[in-house]
This record gives structure tokens, sequence and C-alpha cells, in this order.
């Protein structure tokens, strides 16, 4: 991984040294032009020789038939590599399109678990935002347009050959954009804390050190967009906030529920996903807080100074103290205030609880994902 200010030159000159001629340029929308990123890449890749060829207009919540596309203009020109500049969403796509290109059958079987991930295209990373953390793991989330199913995949051959995050690239990202990529962060390090593993305490430990800090950090990018030192510490935060490191020696990885019941919103509505996850991952906390008292308690206490004796009051004081958080940074509360129709609840339950269900601290079957979408209306 390269990390500083000026990182994102040097892409061109590692493409070349690990043998690559030509390359897919994969970005998003104009953010990526007008924060320099996609002049500076581009002058990298023609500096070392690199032929490059374009795919833009990834979206926010990105859809398999951009995958789709791009697969296709890197089998129509022999693409060797893909060079993904954008958030999580460009570069979630880039996992899908570098297993995709490689394989015979449709890109949306490996997130339907009709087929697994085999060989893989290789590719570069150029991160433009903080908050996935997608440019440090091996994690891909996409939307069939079609029947409105988000859903991620995770495999160790979708790791980025090389990581480029530049803090300095960040600066012109919106306020909003911050706290939403913020939230998603935090709730990355929340979700692993709580999974229900015993005997963690050192990862605990960490992972409350790293909410602690995201907490200081998010409010204050906000307010000093440009400056390098807390948008570098904040991007630092952010990535291994979901890199690996936080659910090392987790028997669950992480208790990922919430981000099911957010996918599901996104999918339907093309909710923004860090105001999915303020409003359901309170609920979920509420709902599943039983299962593991202890953390829940602890996390009160160690990331919010709460000094309640009773673990139940010092947990339910603790969950309040999250949702003041988002609700500070102007995020949203209740699925009302981002026009979800209450009719549409039971068919969100059953697309973000398919099968068995989701979650591992506690197994959540339909009847409870609706539970938590009704206290979270």
């Amino acid at each position: 991984m390269f990390f500083g200010r000026g990182v994102n030159s040097r892409v061109g000159e590692e493409l070349a040294s690990d043998g690559f001629s030509s390359v897919l340029l994969l970005y998003g929308g104009a953010s990526v032009k007008a924060a320099g990123v996609y002049d500076e890449v581009v002058r990298s890749l023609a500096g070392h020789g690199v032929r490059f060829f374009e795919c833009g207009g990834v979206k926010p919540n990105p859809s398999v038939s951009k995958l789709r596309e791009a697969i296709g203009i890197i089998r129509s020109n022999e693409i060797e590599a893909i060079v993904a500049a954008g958030g999580g969403s460009v570069i979630d796509s880039a996992k899908g399109i570098s297993a995709g290109v490689r394989y015979d059958g449709d890109v949306w079987d490996f997130y339907s678990r009709k087929a697994q991930v085999g060989p893989v295209m290789p590719f570069y990373a150029v991160a433009t935002v903080s908050a996935t953390a997608s440019e440090m793991n091996c994690t891909s989330v996409v939307t069939d347009d079609e029947t409105e199913v988000k859903t991620g995949l995770t495999d160790f051959a979708l790791f980025p050959s090389k990581t480029f995050i530049d803090p300095s690239a960040q600066f012109s990202v919106p306020v909003k954009q911050i706290a939403d990529g913020g939230i998603d962060a935090v709730c990355h390090v929340m979700e692993t804390y709580f999974d229900g593993t015993p005997d963690v305490d050192l990862q605990m430990e960490y992972a409350e050190g790293l909410v602690r800090s995201l907490l200081e950090l998010i409010p204050k990018a906000a307010a000093n967009p440009r400056d390098y030192e807390i948008r570098a510490q904040y991007a630092w935060a952010a990535a291994c906030a979901l890199n690996g490191t936080t659910w090392a020696g987790h028997s669950g990885k992480g208790d990922f529920a919430s981000h099911a019941m957010g996918h599901a919103l996104s999918a339907k509505y093309d909710a923004v996903h860090g105001e999915t996850l303020s409003i359901v991952m309170p609920n979920w906390m509420r709902y599943v807080m039983h299962g593991n008292l202890y953390a829940f308690a602890r996390f009160a206490r160690r990331v919010f100074g709460v000094d309640s004796p009773s673990d139940e009051d010092a947990a339910r004081e603790g969950i309040e103290r999250v949702s003041e958080f988002f609700r500070s940074l102007g995020a949203p509360l209740r699925l009302r205030e981002i026009g979800v129709p209450e009719e549409d609840l039971e068919d969100l339950a059953r697309k973000a609880a398919p099968g068995s269900g989701v979650g591992s601290l506690k197994k959540l079957g339909v009847s409870d994902v609706l539970d938590i979408y009704k206290a979270s209306y």
C-alpha cells in the first residue's frame, strides 16, 4: 500500500513495473475529475507507457449491469489490469469485474452463490473517499438492478494488488459524504466488537480506541476538510475499521446484520448507505444487546464514559449515545425521514433475511428483521 501526499502519481510506475501495458480506468462521476485524481492518474499512466480505456458512471450503490459493461470493454480490448479510482462503490465494482472477466458465466453468479471466485484480473485501488475500507479489504457489495437485491461477496482473491491513499485527494469530498462515510466506518468496528466472541479483550481495546478516534476525527474532518493531518488520520482509521485487523481472533468475523438491513434499503430506494446504518444500527443494538450484555456495557463505559453500575443501564445509555452522535452529524434516525413507506417493511425484511437469516450474535429471521425495521420507523 502507498499512503501519503502525492502517491497517486505513482500508479503508472507501479503498473509498468508489474508488467502491465494496458488497463481499464474505472471511476464514478465528476468528483474524481474535480478532485484532480483523474488527471493525476492519467498523466501517470501515459508517462509510463500504459494505455488506458475508460469506464465511468459507477453509481454510489453500484449495479451489476455496470460490471457487465466493464467486462465487455476489457474483453473487447484485451486489457490486462484494472485501475479503480474512486470510493467504495468503484473499488467494490472493480473486485467483481476482476473475478467476472475470467469467468465463463455471468458475474452475478458470484454474488448469488452459484459460483466461487476462481482466477482474477489484477486491480489497483486509488481511494478518493474514506468510508467502506474497500481499498484494503476483499469484500464487494453490488446490486442486481432487476431484482433490487443488494448483497456482498467476500473472497481472499479480491484484495487489491496495490492501494494508493492520498488524503489530500479527499479535500473536496462534501461534508455530508464525510459524515456518511464516518458512520459506515464506526458501524464496521461495532459490528465486529459485538459479535459475541469471548476472550478477545485485546481486540476489544483496539476497537474501542478506533471508535474513540473516529468519534473525534469525523466532526473534525467535516469542520476542517482541507487539514491534511486530520484527513490522514481519518483515512487511516476508516481503512482499519474494515481491513481485517478488528476481527482477528473473532470466530464470527463480525455480525453484519445491520449492513444486510441497510443494503435492502439501498437496493430498493437508492438510499445513502451511511443513512441506512444511522437508522438501523442503534435499533439492532437494542434488539440483540442481551446476547452480549458484557460487551455492550463495556463499550458504553470505555467509549462514552458511561458510569452506571448496572450493565443493562450502561448498555442502553451507550446505545443512546451512539444515536446522539449520528444525529449530531445530521444523519436520520427514522426510516420515515428517508421516505420509506411503512407498507414496504415486510418485503424489505424478506430481502434482508433470506434463507436461514442473518447475523451471528443472534440469528435474525424475517420476523426479527421486521421488528427492527418497525422500531426504526
